[in-house]
């Protein structure tokens, strides 16, 4: 349980999302419902517990870098903190009993009452019956019906209170022990996260590496003109938090080379013979592009021009945070 393994996991989590997700663009069924799939998608957790567990890699993992071992402990304490927390719904049902009804089918009475015990949410159930069909029934000749559909059923809702609902997470719950349970929940949170970043920046991304680049200034959209309007310094790292933001860490996922031909894209220069131009030489140290003092600064930069374009600062603001303290 190594955080590298960590990250290539939560990656292979990300990857299976992204090609369900190209595979139903492709798809007429889902053609006017992308919004909505990627919202199924990336459905997370609301009960207590697993939203604490959320905060806690938050802050912990993505903030102070805690590996992940570290973290399945920190997470098997919460849930010794928590366990008494537990809540549960406790409901009582009775269906009608006749011989020539369907067995648990018609139901007569349901209750639902909260963790205190306080009834919540009643439904009843009635019988009735249809008197057209009773005399056809009783009737000589041939029946296109049966007997139990000479009754008609309807249903009676009535709420007394709020029932607090939450949607609980299928890899663990308070009485989860297992601590391959909380690596796999990790896992599965981190890609889902990822592949929601990857939304929130694959349009720009789209846009640096169209062929289209070939158009005049004054067709270029705005959000590509105030990255143009960045130092080299800086334009490399908004690259390298863009990347990190889609779990792709340079050195890691994607080489120095990759990264450099991306900002020669996006700033339209020629391709060939990357290794000796500038953007290259600050790629291959990046994050750590200037000094302490003056990298600050350009990190403050990077931190305003994320928040313009409604991005997650967390990388970023790791790494102030780091230049700070140490």
């Amino acid at each position: 349980m190594t955080t590298e393994n960590f990250e290539r996991d939560s990656l292979t989590a990300f990857e299976k999302m992204l090609q369900g997700y190209k595979k139903a663009k492709q798809s007429l069924v889902w053609e006017s419902n992308m919004d909505d799939l990627i919202e199924r998608m990336t459905h997370l957790p609301t009960a207590p517990f697993p939203t604490e567990l959320m905060k806690l890699f938050d802050y912990n993992y993505l903030v102070l870098s805690d590996d992940i071992s570290t973290l399945v402990q920190k997470a098997l304490q919460m849930r010794e903190q928590m366990q008494h927390t537990q809540r549960f719904v406790h409901i009582e049902e009775k269906y009608y009993s006749l011989p020539f009804l369907p067995k648990n089918t018609f139901l007569k009475k349901l209750k639902v009452f909260n963790n205190e015990g306080e009834l919540c949410y009643q439904q009843i159930g009635k019988l009735y019956i249809r008197f057209n069909r009773l005399l056809i029934w009783v009737l000589p000749g041939r029946k296109s019906f049966s007997f139990h559909d000479i009754f008609t059923f309807k249903q009676k809702s009535i709420q007394l209170r709020d029932l607090e609902i939450y949607y609980y997470s299928p890899f663990l719950d308070l009485t989860t022990t297992d601590p391959q349970c909380y690596y796999d929940f990790f896992c599965d949170y981190y890609g889902k996260t990822q592949f929601l970043k990857y939304f929130n920046t694959k349009d720009i991304i789209s846009f640096a590496l169209d062929s289209s680049f070939d158009n005049t200034l004054h067709n270029t959209p705005k959000a590509l003109e105030e990255i143009l309007k960045l130092t080299s310094s800086q334009q490399v790292l908004w690259a390298y938090f863009l990347f990190r933001l889609m779990g792709m860490k340079l050195r890691l996922h994607i080489d120095a080379a990759m990264m450099t031909r991306f900002l020669l894209i996006v700033n339209r220069n020629d391709l060939e013979d990357y290794k000796k131009s500038y953007f290259y030489k600050l790629v291959s140290k990046a994050p750590f592009v200037k000094e302490d003092k003056k990298l600050l600064a350009d990190l403050e930069t990077i931190r305003l021009h994320f928040q313009k374009s409604k991005l997650p600062t967390g990388d970023i603001d790791k790494e102030i945070l780091n230049l700070i303290t140490n």
